[in-house]
């Protein structure tokens, strides 16, 4: 007894790419036209031509009067927006003697963590407190006294950093990296000392 032979989809047209594969399909592939020769060589040069028409030719920056082209290659430079931030005539803003990173620095060279009790006490008395509509709001307070013993030391330098930011807020940060710079390295607590 023969048993019938079980129907085999149509094979499907070559332009046929939008229906779903199905097994015994076969693996749908694009086609590709190869051409070498002059022909396809200026058919890309001409696309390419096309395409780089659309950009203008690279102009020279402009040198301010009266500079020739050696002192221009060897003139100070200055961001790009610095220029339109100055206008003529208005006074240039003084740069800070030092900045809130500086500071920064200074306190965690040598992995400090902050200065020791007796100084931290000293430093905590030149940040100023700041007035505000409700009254006056005092720096970070240091864990000196009790609190030194069981205060962990990241804890400690996370205290000191805000002490920091404060007097560079409060416009004191000069002062403090006066007295930071004379303090001797054991005046300072240091990751790992007890």
């Amino acid at each position: 007894m023969a048993f019938p032979s079980p129907k085999k989809p149509p094979a499907r047209q070559g332009g046929d790419l939008d229906r779903p594969w199905q097994a015994g399909d076969p693996i749908p592939a694009p086609e590709a036209i190869h051409s070498d020769g002059e022909s396809a060589w200026a058919l890309w040069n001409e696309v390419k031509q096309q395409h780089e028409r659309r950009f203008a030719d690279t102009a020279p920056m402009t040198r301010p009067p009266g500079m020739g082209a050696d002192e221009a290659a060897w003139a100070a430079t200055q961001p790009a927006g610095a220029a339109l931030r100055q206008t003529a005539g208005s006074p240039r803003e003084e740069k800070p003697l030092f900045t809130l990173e500086s500071a920064m620095l200074v306190a965690r060279r040598n992995n400090r963590v902050c200065p020791r009790p007796g100084r931290w006490d000293e430093f905590t008395r030149l940040l100023p407190e700041r007035k505000t509509l409700r009254g006056s709001q005092q720096a970070p307070v240091p864990p000196t006294g009790a609190a030194w013993g069981v205060t962990p030391a990241l804890t400690k330098r996370l205290v000191f950093r805000e002490q920091i930011e404060w007097a560079e807020r409060q416009g004191v940060l000069e002062a403090v990296m006066a007295f930071m710079q004379t303090m001797s390295e054991e005046d300072w607590l240091h990751m790992g000392d007890d």
